[in-house]
């Protein structure tokens, strides 16, 4: 971030603070959290845009919770020194990136296989359980941290491997995601773009070709590299996928049989601390982040795993709202062999 942004938005800011009178147990407060997210600066003036900044997402977070018309509790974490613009622009997916692979996508009742060909994949399924929890079957991967980049698409397809490896072998193990970042590139075919962005179901294409090997073998560290895998025979391989059709019903009928990729609009979720979130704007959804859906409760509240570590959430979790909420009923898929 250069500079004159930086004083700009110091100039911009300033007066919101001023208005707020910072106060001994604000900055105390911004030295407490610094410390813990470890912060260091390359200026004066970017310490003091930091700084502002804080401030003011600390007043929405308390504004929020003082509330009692509320589902959900906000909570300082990670992105606390971050506008939402910022957030968007450096956590999620670059959007042409998205909207290349929405264009892109087949209909919403196709099924992909390494042997090519599509069938249908309307659910004829009546009999979804009340509630769902793959957690608790032990089916689920630990939750990760994507750091500063734009690598969700490689988690939620990881995590959508892991979780059917673990189904169908019985063997819980955790998959690199990097990977997927390094090595499902323009190189092999795809149109994806590392921290910038990608597609789930071009992870799940690469890895039927090539095979995913383990997280200990290939570690995750935050940003692309040449890929470093040869050979077609790397670990585990998903033999056939579907596109889960865009209804509440369909996606239940899905979770029935495992965890489900999805992609979701996740531009207000920075602070969300706890509680069933139903704060996106439904008429501007903007998909921009894939996740994985673990299971759904018995009111209907959608469980998903997130990649933005422990710190952040329920233990790395949100619970969505019922129905479309952020869109997550816009583009899922399912590892079916």
């Amino acid at each position: 971030m250069n500079s004159k942004f930086i004083l700009l938005c110091i100039a911009l800011l300033m007066p919101l603070c001023l208005a707020q009178d910072v106060s001994i147990e604000k900055l105390l407060a911004y030295n407490k959290w610094s410390t813990q997210n470890l912060r260091t600066f390359l200026s004066d003036e970017e310490k003091l845009f930091r700084q502002l900044v804080f401030f003011e997402n600390l007043q929405k977070v308390k504004e929020h919770n003082i509330q009692d018309n509320h589902t959900y509790q906000l909570d300082l974490n990670q992105f606390s020194d971050m506008m939402e613009e910022e957030f968007v622009e450096k956590i999620l997916m670059k959007s042409h990136l998205v909207d290349h692979h929405m264009q892109q996508a087949p209909s919403n009742n196709s099924t992909s296989s390494t042997t090519g060909g599509s069938t249908s994949s309307n659910s004829t399924s009546n009999t979804a359980k009340v509630t769902v929890d793959w957690r608790t079957k032990g089916a689920v991967t630990s939750v990760k941290n994507q750091g500063h980049c734009g690598s969700c698409w490689a988690f939620s397809a990881a995590g959508l491997m892991e979780s059917f490896n673990f189904i169908k072998h019985k063997n819980l193990t955790d998959f690199s995601e990097q990977q997927l970042v390094d090595c499902v590139n323009s190189a092999n075919g795809y149109y994806s773009n590392g921290c910038n962005g990608g597609w789930p179901e071009s992870c799940l294409d690469y890895s039927s070709k090539f095979g995913i090997t383990t997280l200990q073998s290939y570690p995750y560290v935050g940003v692309q590299k040449k890929c470093n895998i040869t050979g077609a025979n790397n670990g585990f391989k998903p033999k056939s996928w579907k596109q889960i059709p865009n209804t509440s019903k369909d996606l239940q009928n899905a979770l029935n049989n495992s965890p489900v990729s999805v992609v979701v609009d996740a531009s207000t979720w920075s602070h969300y601390r706890s509680g069933v979130y139903n704060g996106c704007d439904q008429t501007k959804i903007r998909l921009n982040h894939a996740v994985l859906a673990v299971g759904y409760d018995q009111f209907g509240n959608w469980i998903v795993k997130n990649s933005w570590g422990t710190g952040w959430g329920e233990q790395g979790y949100i619970r969505l709202s019922p129905n479309n909420t952020c869109g997550i009923l816009s583009y899922n898929y399912q590892i079916t062999a």
